[in-house]
């Protein structure tokens, strides 16, 4: 009979625990969707979301190794899953910047030296609504790039802003 109750007070803990832990993950659900594609003829990488703070996001970065002059097409979209109402002025910001190494977690300054292209915008997002940029790109020679879209405008309400980031070497 201890036995049972021993058993029995265990199955209860475990469903317990999981069910916190279901709950906690629900509750910490991300405001955004968003999927990265970077793709050189039949090879392609992809990114979904992550999270800053911690400075260059806790999910490691996917590669794409081309050659040079290879043009690559990059593909993005960013969809809201904040069911709480609209999110006012978010700032969209897709960019390419020369990194020093692949995987660097802080971030080089898109508008500074490094900075390839840049490009951003605002809107609002309402529950469900999302943006979708595309392009082909040839890189401008040798050396390493992170490709990335982010959400800006977002940290004040939500504690954290949204990216999907790839990296992409030109030997």
């Amino acid at each position: 009979m201890k036995r049972i109750r021993l058993a029995i007070a265990a199955l209860t803990l475990t469903c317990a625990v999981g069910a916190t832990t279901l709950l906690a993950r629900r509750a910490a659900a991300e405001h955004f969707e968003i999927a990265l594609r970077a793709q050189v003829g039949q090879q392609l990488v992809e990114a979904a979301a992550d999270t800053t703070p911690p400075i260059g996001g806790v999910n490691p970065r996917p590669v794409l190794r081309l050659k040079a002059n290879d043009p690559v097409r990059i593909t993005w979209k960013l969809k809201s899953n904040f069911p709480h109402g609209t999110m006012k002025a978010v700032t969209i910001h897709f960019f390419v910047v020369r990194e020093k190494e692949v995987g660097q977690k802080p971030v080089p300054d898109p508008s500074g030296p490094a900075g390839v292209l840049d490009n951003r915008f605002t809107m609002d997002f309402n529950p469900k609504s999302a943006s979708s940029g595309a392009l082909t790109i040839t890189l401008p020679g040798a050396g390493n790039y992170l490709v990335r879209v982010q959400s800006e405008d977002t940290h004040d309400d939500h504690d954290h802003e949204h990216f999907s980031a790839v990296d992409v070497v030109v030997p």
